[in-house]
C-alpha cells in the first residue's frame, strides 16, 4: 500500500482516489490535517492541544421538533456550569434503529448464516447523574436535589431513511425522530456526538451495561479508565454475559424492561447496580454473591417472571 490512500472507517478499511481526500464537499467535515517534511530529521514537538468542543455546545441545545407539538415537559434538566467544569460519575444508556435490514444466506445444512449485519443509527441517548449527586435546580432554600436525574435525554434525528426502529428492544416509534411529529427534544446526530464528546473530554466516568458496543455504533472512543461496564462487573470469566433487566430483578427486585426498552429507567438502573457492587466489594461478599447470581440464573433458564 505504499504511495496509496486508505479509508478506515470503524472496521471497514478499503483503497480510495488522492483526490478524495482532499476534496471537502459541504457534508464532509476535516477532523485532523496533518503534514510533515519528508527530510524533516529532528522531531518537531507538537503545539499545545486546545479541545475545541467548548460548554457552548450545551448552551446552544435547541430541539429541531415543531414548538407546536413539542411536550411542555421537559425530560431533563440541563447540566449546569459547575457540573460541566468538574468530571463526574454518570449512567448512560443508548438506543438506536436500523437503517439498512441484515442479510443472511440459508446453508445446504439448514444452518442461516448472517453475510451483512444491519446497519444501525443512535436514535436517543440518556445520561443521569450520579446517585449521590449534589447537584441542585431552584432558588436558594427551596432546592430540588438533582441526584439521578438526567442531564441529557436526546433523540436523534438521522436524515436517512430509517427501516426499522426496533421498537422492541429502543423504545422508538416512527414519529419519534421526526421534527414534525416528535414531542421529544430531537437534535442532530452531529450536535448528541459533540455533547457527549465534551463529557469525556471532561474525564466523566460513564456507567452503563453494554457500553463496548454503544460507543462503536456511536463512534466515540471512551478511554477504558473511564468506562464502568456493568456486563463486566456482573460476569466470570468464560461465563455468560447477563442481561440487565435479570441483574436488576435478582439484586434490586426492581421490575425493568417489562413492555419496551426505556433509556433513562436502563441508566439509572445501571447505576443502582453498580452502587451494589461497590456495597459488596466493600462488605467482601462480591465472589459470593456472582456465584449465587449464576446459580440462580441457571435454575429459571434466565429468565425474569412476568
Amino acid at each position: 500500500y505504499v504511495g496509496r490512500w486508505l479509508l478506515v472507517n470503524d472496521f471497514l478499511v478499503h483503497p480510495v482516489e488522492g483526490r478524495e481526500v482532499t476534496d471537502f464537499q459541504p457534508w464532509r467535515t476535516a477532523a485532523v490535517l496533518y503534514y510533515a517534511r519528508e527530510n524533516l530529521e529532528q522531531h518537531c514537538p507538537a503545539p499545545p492541544f486546545v479541545n475545541p468542543i467548548t460548554r457552548n455546545v450545551y448552551k446552544q441545545d435547541r430541539s429541531l421538533s415543531s414548538p407546536a407539538i413539542a411536550s411542555k415537559t421537559p425530560t431533563f434538566v440541563p447540566p449546569s456550569s459547575d457540573e460541566l467544569s468538574t468530571p463526574m460519575v454518570v449512567g448512560i444508556d443508548a438506543e438506536f434503529v436500523a437503517l439498512t435490514p441484515e442479510q443472511s444466506e440459508l446453508l445446504l445444512d439448514g444452518t442461516n448464516v448472517i453475510t451483512k449485519t444491519s446497519r444501525m443509527s443512535l436514535g436517543r441517548v440518556s445520561v443521569v447523574r450520579a446517585l449521590d449527586s449534589k447537584a441542585t435546580v431552584g432558588v436558594k432554600g427551596a432546592e430540588q436535589c438533582l441526584a439521578g436525574t438526567p442531564m441529557i435525554d436526546d433523540y436523534i434525528r438521522t436524515p436517512e431513511t430509517v427501516m426499522d426502529y426496533l421498537t422492541r428492544f429502543s423504545g422508538l416509534v416512527p414519529g419519534d425522530l421526526d421534527p414534525q411529529t416528535s414531542p421529544h427534544h430531537l437534535i442532530p446526530l452531529k450536535r448528541a456526538y459533540l455533547k457527549l464528546r465534551y463529557l469525556v473530554d471532561q474525564g466523566y466516568m460513564f456507567v452503563g451495561h453494554g457500553l463496548n458496543t454503544d460507543f462503536r455504533i456511536i463512534n466515540v472512543f471512551v478511554p477504558p479508565e473511564q468506562v464502568m461496564d456493568t456486563v463486566n462487573l456482573f460476569r466470570l470469566p468464560n461465563r455468560r454475559k447477563i442481561s440487565l433487566r435479570f441483574l436488576v430483578h435478582l439484586l434490586l427486585r426492581q421490575n425493568i424492561q417489562a413492555d419496551t426498552h426505556d433509556s433513562i429507567e436502563d441508566a439509572r438502573a445501571a447505576l443502582l447496580l453498580y452502587q451494589y457492587y461497590l456495597q459488596m466489594k466493600e462488605e467482601g461478599r462480591f465472589e459470593e454473591e456472582i456465584e449465587r447470581i449464576y446459580e440462580e440464573g441457571n435454575k429459571c433458564g434466565w429468565q425474569v417472571p412476568n
